[in-house]
């Protein structure tokens, strides 16, 4: 491909160059993240830049030092033989396959960054560890983003050229003596020093390696530390799932004053309602996808995908300020049946998951409910069928149970329609009452419908939607089968969307489109359960106390979220990140762990264009008490294993 004669340096001199060439191919990576994903990044200004390329070339130092460990030793050994055809020829094909691997990562994210909004780390390895299916879908990835592979591939042959552009020039006469060992000490050492300060990112006496949190040092928006950040320095800092710190910001009396997750109803004069309950979890329904949300998108001429969902929320209470949190489907199960938000990791993926846990379906079976959980895929998959298990569910019914793969999509699991049809008929055999669970699986990459379907649902911008469309007209089908059993106008339906998508109006491409969700409650013999409320804030989990409260419950219990209504509600969502993001009333607030370090109005500021850190002081002091108090009784109370009321 490339024909130049090679250049020769000495050994040293070859040594640094080839450290040159990670980087070059790092900043390159960032630049190609970027032009791939520049719908997400909106008016970065030339200052910007200057401090996302500063911090960038940190990040790529840092990295540049975990994959090239090897490399380094292997070239600095102070021995002989190190300068050998032979050995050199090992040390050429480290360099390739650790720093190709580095790359590899890199691409990936390329598109992978527009689903999570995240740099990737080993916790989506362990999300899709219980996939049957993992060499069709990458499969899949490949066909559908052939384009990425095409930049791999020459991202590989530039390093292969660019590494052999230079030998090192040979040495006909070897020194003898002490000199020879005395320098390579000398250089290894020198190298080891600036290793250390290659990872701290710096050499003060007070710092530790440096972590994702400090790419926020470099930019001035959060959404800017992903293009400061690599995607192979996320890998290998966030290698291991960190262990939580207990957190001591208030006495304890103090905290449970400002925030407390336990639950202790007031007295009810009314009983406990054994109402059915429904949860429909919707597979990257996002809230920009629902038409009857957004009728300002477009001019006013915005109309959605979701035609059903639409009609349905004209009969339904719903909150125009709902949200998910987290951007994972295994982030939306502990949050909605157990009112357990991830933290900077999925709940699943960490060691609190095996605690203690009174979840919505354990309360519920332990008050006469028949417990189920419905899932389209492979038994299995996602880890899905061990998670509802530990949170209490008696029945699983998974694609094995369905048990005709005349409907199996190819790739995820059961086709949505004729999978809610079976939901609606196995519903109809149980013994009221019952609690159950749906989680969709249609509208997920790659993006197919079935056959007969072809050409029927309105395309978007993105692919996505047509599958959205699609599980739309199955919900359509499902509550119109739903509608003629004994057992519709006494249930509960909770619909919700797992988490939210890839977006494409650039009102949604944003801190707050990242998380924003439909979340609708619709109870066919409850008129009483009706209307648009536009000021109230609610998550994810506020769905297990916001139904307990519904049915009245009159026992206490542990959930993070509140309930739907009522007196002194905090009215706020809270979702995760490399920092976190506190949604209160009118404001959304970012916080790194030690600091605020953003205010946006998202209300009226909806592409968040005005900082208000300064300005609304107040506010700031008010919203980092209630978030620091939250953090406290999250992290103590899965760390000390206090998730259940005693």
């Amino acid at each position: 491909m490339f024909s130049f004669q090679p250049i020769r340096l000495s050994y040293y001199g070859a040594f640094i160059y080839r450290i040159f060439i990670v980087l070059v191919l790092y900043m390159l990576c960032r630049f190609l993240f970027y032009f791939l994903n520049t719908d997400l990044f909106h008016n970065i200004s030339g200052k910007e830049w200057m401090g996302i390329l500063k911090g960038g070339l940190v990040f790529d130092i840092a990295a540049m030092f975990y994959f090239n460990g090897l490399f380094i030793l292997l070239m600095l050994l102070p021995f002989r033989f190190t300068r050998s055809q032979g050995y050199q020829n090992v040390v050429k094909y480290v360099f390739l396959i650790m720093n190709g691997i580095a790359l590899l990562l890199n691409c990936i994210d390329f598109i992978y960054y527009r689903f999570t909004l995240r740099r990737t780390t080993l916790s989506v390895i362990n999300e899709f560890s219980n996939e049957t299916n993992k060499t069709k879908l990458a499969g899949l990835f490949f066909l559908d983003y052939w384009y990425v592979v095409l930049i791999f591939s020459i991202l590989l042959l530039l390093m292969t050229w660019m590494y052999k552009r230079v030998n090192i020039q040979p040495v006909t006469v070897v020194k003898r003596g002490a000199w020879f060992y005395i320098k390579a000490v000398l250089v290894l050492a020198v190298t080891v020093f600036l290793a250390i300060g290659g990872i701290r990112g710096d050499y003060k006496h007070s710092t530790r390696p440096i972590t994702i949190s400090n790419a926020g040092e470099y930019v001035s928006r959060p959404d800017q530390m992903y293009l400061v950040l690599n995607t192979p320095f996320c890998v290998v800092r966030a290698w291991r799932i960190n262990k939580l710190q207990e957190l001591h910001y208030f006495p304890g009396e103090e905290v449970e004053n400002i925030y407390t997750p336990v639950h202790r109803p007031a007295p009810d004069s009314l009983p406990f309602k054994k109402d059915n309950v429904v949860i429909i979890l919707l597979e990257s329904f996002s809230k920009e996808a629902v038409g009857a949300y957004n009728k300002d998108l477009e001019g006013g001429s915005y109309t959605g995908y979701t035609p059903f969902l639409d009609s349905l929320m004209g009969v339904s209470k719903i909150y125009w300020n709902s949200f998910a949190n987290g951007r994972k489907s295994i982030d939306a199960l502990p949050s909605v049946l157990a009112g357990i938000p991830s933290g900077q990791d999925p709940f699943v993926l960490t060691p609190y998951a095996s605690d203690s846990v009174r979840s919505l379906p354990h309360i519920l079976r332990e008050e006469g409910y028949h417990t189920s959980f419905f899932h389209g895929a492979p038994n299995g998959s996602m880890g899905f069928k061990a998670l509802v298990n530990m949170l209490g569910v008696e029945h699983y019914y998974g694609k094995n149970e369905y048990n005709n793969d005349r409907d199996f999509d190819g790739v995820w699991g059961i086709w949505d329609e004729p999978f809610l049809q079976y939901f609606s008929s196995t519903l109809s055999s149980i013994k009221q009452p019952f609690f159950s669970t749906f989680f969709s699986v249609s509208s997920h990459h790659p993006f197919k419908i079935p056959e007969q379907y072809t050409g029927q649902f309105k395309k978007g911008p993105i692919p996505v939607l047509e599958c959205i469309g699609y599980t739309d007209m199955a919900l359509r089908r499902f509550f119109e089968s739903a509608a003629k059993t004994d057992w519709f106008r006494n249930t509960l339906f909770v619909i919700s969307a797992d988490h939210s998508t890839q977006a494409f109006s650039r009102e949604y491409q944003t801190a707050w489109g990242d998380v924003a969700i439909p979340i609708i409650l619709y109870h066919p013999g409850d008129t009483t359960l009706r209307g648009v409320d536009s000021s109230g804030v609610i998550q994810q989990i506020d769905i297990m106390p916001g139904v307990l409260s519904y049915l009245h419950y009159q026992k206490p219990y542990l959930a993070f979220g509140e309930p739907f209504t009522g007196s002194g509600r905090l009215n706020f969502a809270v979702s995760p990140g490399n920092d976190y993001r506190w949604i209160e009333n009118d404001y959304l607030l970012f916080f790194d762990g030690r600091q605020s370090k953003a205010l946006f109005n998202y209300r009226t500021d909806r592409f968040f264009e005005h900082n208000l850190l300064e300005e609304k002081k107040d506010t700031v002091a008010r919203m980092e008490k209630h978030l620091k108090a939250f953090l406290q009784q999250y992290n103590n109370r899965l760390v000390k294993n206090r998730l259940v009321v005693k």
